[in-house]
C-alpha cells in the first residue's frame, strides 16, 4: 500500500506535555490528530470529524481540559501506545504508520519527533 498524502498541517502546539499535530489527508474526510508525550513513552494518532473546528473551541474554553478527553465521542479511531500497551480501534496499526510516515515526510525536520507504532 501507498503512503497517504497530507492535504495540510492546520496546527502544531505544545499543552499539557504533549506536543500535538492536527492534520488532514487527501482522500479523507476526517481530521486526525497526533499526539506525543515530552517525555513519557506515550502517543496516539486518533481520527474524526472536524477535530479542528472542536480544537479551536477546547483551546479557548478551558485549559485545564486534556485535548482527547474534551474531543471524546467525536473520536471515530486511532491507535494510542502508553508504556508498552497499544490500543488499535477501527484503525490498523500498518494504516497508522503509513499516515504517520507521510506526515514526517510533509513536516521534514520539522516532524522528527513524530514516531510510528
Amino acid at each position: 500500500m501507498h503512503t497517504p498524502d497530507i492535504r495540510e498541517v492546520h496546527d502544531i502546539f505544545l499543552r499539557h506535555d504533549r506536543k500535538y499535530c492536527i492534520f488532514s489527508v487527501s482522500g479523507s474526510d476526517n481530521d486526525y490528530l497526533y499526539y506525543s508525550h515530552v517525555a513519557r513513552p506515550l502517543r496516539s494518532l486518533m481520527f474524526g470529524k472536524d477535530f479542528s473546528l472542536r480544537m479551536q473551541a477546547l483551546v479557548r474554553e478551558n485549559e485545564d481540559l486534556c485535548i482527547e478527553c474534551g474531543l471524546g465521542l467525536s473520536i471515530t479511531g486511532g491507535v494510542a501506545l502508553d508504556n508498552g500497551d497499544l490500543v488499535a480501534w477501527n484503525c490498523e496499526v500498518e494504516d497508522a504508520n503509513r499516515i504517520l510516515a507521510g506526515l514526517k515526510r510533509y513536516l521534514g525536520t520539522q516532524g522528527e519527533w513524530i514516531a510510528v507504532f
